[in-house]
């Protein structure tokens, strides 16, 4: 794999050292680097529709995941590691532009459970065929071959470091 001569750069701006064996450095703030590249061209996408990256993931987990029944704000906050603070803010800031609707849960009232509305339903379908294809554009700054590797890597080292956890 030829590496770009700007990604290095990049890395050295970040104050991250390469070619010095650090490789876990160079993993870890890598990834970082990268997510922070990803999140600002997401979020560039889905300003002209008034949304964050957050917001869009809250949006199509709801869609996905809660189908009829609705998922509580606590198991969202679980799947998109986001804290409490940070998932209360993401909903409220989406029933207020009726794009989800929360309701209490009939078996225990400290929960509530979150929908999305016909009007979020509309808005995802319009959002995500151009969200998938700059997704895609993304992905392919790296041969496909390399997208095959790079997803089982990230999937091995998740899996590793869950399992020391639990």
């Amino acid at each position: 794999m030829t590496i770009p001569r700007n990604s290095k750069d990049q890395f050295k701006e970040a104050g991250v050292d390469i070619g010095q064996g650090k490789y876990h450095e160079e993993m870890v703030y890598g990834l970082a680097l990268m997510y922070t590249a990803v999140y600002d061209e997401i979020s560039t996408y889905l300003k002209i529709y008034n949304l964050t990256p957050g917001e869009m993931n809250v949006l199509m987990l709801v869609k996905q995941r809660g189908e009829e029944k609705g998922l509580s704000q606590v198991d969202i906050g679980r799947r998109l590691m986001v804290t409490a603070h940070n998932m209360t803010r993401l909903i409220q800031r989406l029933e207020k532009v009726a794009l989800i609707q929360r309701s209490g849960y009939q078996k225990d009232g400290r929960v509530n459970l979150v929908n999305i509305t016909p009007k979020g339903s509309k808005l995802l379908d319009e959002i995500w065929p151009r969200y998938d294809d700059k997704v895609r554009e993304l992905a392919d700054k790296l041969p496909r071959e390399d997208q095959v590797v790079f997803a089982s890597l990230l999937q091995a080292w998740l899996g590793n470091w869950r399992s020391i956890r639990t």
